[in-house]
């Protein structure tokens, strides 16, 4: 019974545990997600080893940095055998695009972070954005859609599903959301799909 929308999170286990996990589960799975708990805490060979499995690697790095560090931190996903990384829409169209083409020419797709899902409309306000959530990722998505990032991932597809690779900007639908009891919203936490 293969899914083809499940990325399996890999942040918190031991190696030993993770392909253990994965060697019960590959075959059922479209892909293998790697987060910042992963990432910090397993060498190169480790990030390697999960290629194994022949399975898509998800590098959730969730880079925000200056362009030539920006750049250098995608070059260097080169020989981990990384397919998709993720990259914060407010690095901005220039740094975006340099990204873009470096990742295009090791055969790493990009996916643009525009709002993380714990913030709240609050959040957003205290950090000085005008706009609330649905708008914020709006206007970041609309920024970026025709030139800089092969694949989108804001709160909207990751809560409604919608296609991943984009060729025009997302309206804003309505979706599911927290209300905390004093009236503070936020996005309901997904799980890792693509």
């Amino acid at each position: 019974m293969k899914n083809k929308n499940i990325f399996v999170a890999c942040d918190v286990s031991s190696q030993e545990e993770i392909l253990n996990l994965l060697e019960l589960i590959h075959e059922d799975i479209s892909g293998i997600k790697i987060g910042l708990q992963y990432i910090t805490g397993r060498s190169s060979e480790e990030i390697r080893e999960l290629s194994k499995f022949k399975k898509p690697i998800f590098y959730d790095g969730k880079f925000f940095d200056i362009k030539n560090t920006l750049i250098e931190s995608i070059k260097s996903l080169k020989n981990l055998n990384i397919s998709y990384a993720t990259v914060h829409l407010l690095n901005g169209s220039d740094a975006l695009k340099a990204a873009n083409k470096t990742a295009k020419d090791i055969n790493l797709k990009l996916l643009g972070v525009s709002v993380l899902t714990s913030f709240s409309d609050k959040d957003l306000e205290s950090l000085g954005f005008k706009n609330n959530i649905e708008e914020q990722v709006y206007t970041l998505n609309k920024y970026v859609i025709d030139e800089c990032v092969s694949i989108i991932i804001p709160n909207v597809i990751q809560y409604n599903k919608y296609i991943t690779e984009i060729t025009g900007p997302l309206p804003i639908n309505p979706r599911s959301m927290n209300v905390s009891n004093k009236g503070d919203k936020s996005l309901p936490g997904p799980g890792t799909q693509i």
